[in-house]
């Protein structure tokens, strides 16, 4: 049996939004792992919210079922992010509300491997220096898939879209670098959350904010492995019923590019990017405007410029 992990203290951070019952099989997954083994804390937030009441969604049980549950379970945290329909926003609110010194990032309808988590905590507290960054669990696209899945690059940088698509995961004896993988499943130190500023608080419901973490970590120097040793993600990809803004997924893309490749990213993607000229401009000043001091603190930071991690993977 894995020895017990006393040192460092591990938030799991679960953003949901009408996600009965496959929220409660995500939190118990989790908490059947860590029991016993870890300090651990799971903290799950709730982004129902008026965006979501609007498109003619009522609220279901989760977030009562999560109240009620916190009974007899110190260690799970129950909140809201109502602001608007983001399950970015809504981790950085965990986050916020979060004591642990390693944080785990997981959508609210999967289901891990046994002693995945507690292997990976364990792996990352003891290697930190080297991870330098984030460590993942390869993930299946439903649930009860056996074909494990890992990011691969792609994109078309010359036009300022830099992106990611699903590959088979390489079996391997010890974790291995990647470019790029998803953040559901993505283990980081709270030091690498705060060097990142957290996920740019102006990012809407979709798109943009894998990118944000994958190609920011990149020009900070750090890196993206994936946990090996047969540890899997289940995750339960299905459409989750609400709809979103054509435009703020633009807008979330021109916000990472900007966060990692600056003025000359975002214009890149706003010259090449399909759609009304005058939307993408606005948008472009829009983005230049408001996430001005966050490019800031990663400029000051970075030790690579986007071209050249790239020449390194491509």
């Amino acid at each position: 049996m894995p020895r017990r992990c006393s040192v460092s203290k591990l938030s799991v951070v679960i953003p949901f939004c009408n996600e009965y019952p496959q929220l409660m099989w995500t939190v118990q997954s989790v908490a059947q792992d860590l029991i016993g083994r870890a300090e651990f804390e799971i903290i799950a937030i709730n982004n129902y919210c008026d965006e979501v009441k609007a498109q003619n969604r009522e609220e279901d049980k989760g977030g009562e079922t999560i109240k009620v549950c916190q009974r007899g379970n110190p260690w799970l945290k129950y909140l809201e992010y109502k602001d608007k329909l983001s399950h970015w926003q809504s981790k950085n609110l965990g986050v916020m509300n979060s004591t642990g010194d390693i944080l785990w990032f997981v959508d609210a309808h999967c289901a891990i491997s046994r002693d995945a988590l507690f292997r990976m905590f364990h792996y990352y507290i003891d290697n930190e220096d080297k991870i330098n960054g984030s460590l993942h669990l390869p993930l299946t696209y439903k649930i009860l898939e056996w074909h494990r899945l890992i990011y691969k690059l792609g994109g078309e940088p010359e036009k300022g879209d830099l992106h990611y698509s699903f590959t088979g995961y390489r079996a391997a004896d010890e974790p291995y670098e990647v470019p790029c993988m998803s953040t559901c499943g993505m283990m980081i130190s709270r030091k690498v959350y705060d060097k990142l500023g957290g996920w740019p608080v102006e990012l809407g419901i979709y798109g943009g904010g894998e990118n944000f973490i994958n190609y920011t970590l990149a020009v900070l120097g750090m890196k993206k492995w994936i946990m090996t040793g047969g540890h899997t993600l289940f995750h339960h990809g299905e459409k989750r019923g609400y709809h979103w803004n054509g435009d703020d997924m633009i807008r979330n893309r021109f916000i990472a590019n900007y966060m990692f490749g600056g003025d000359k990213w975002l214009t890149l993607m706003r010259d090449n990017r399909k759609g009304k000229k005058e939307v993408l401009q606005k948008i472009y000043e829009d983005v230049k405007a408001t996430c001005k001091g966050h490019r800031e603190l990663i400029k000051r930071q970075q030790v690579i410029p986007i071209e050249e991690w790239l020449s390194k993977w491509q």
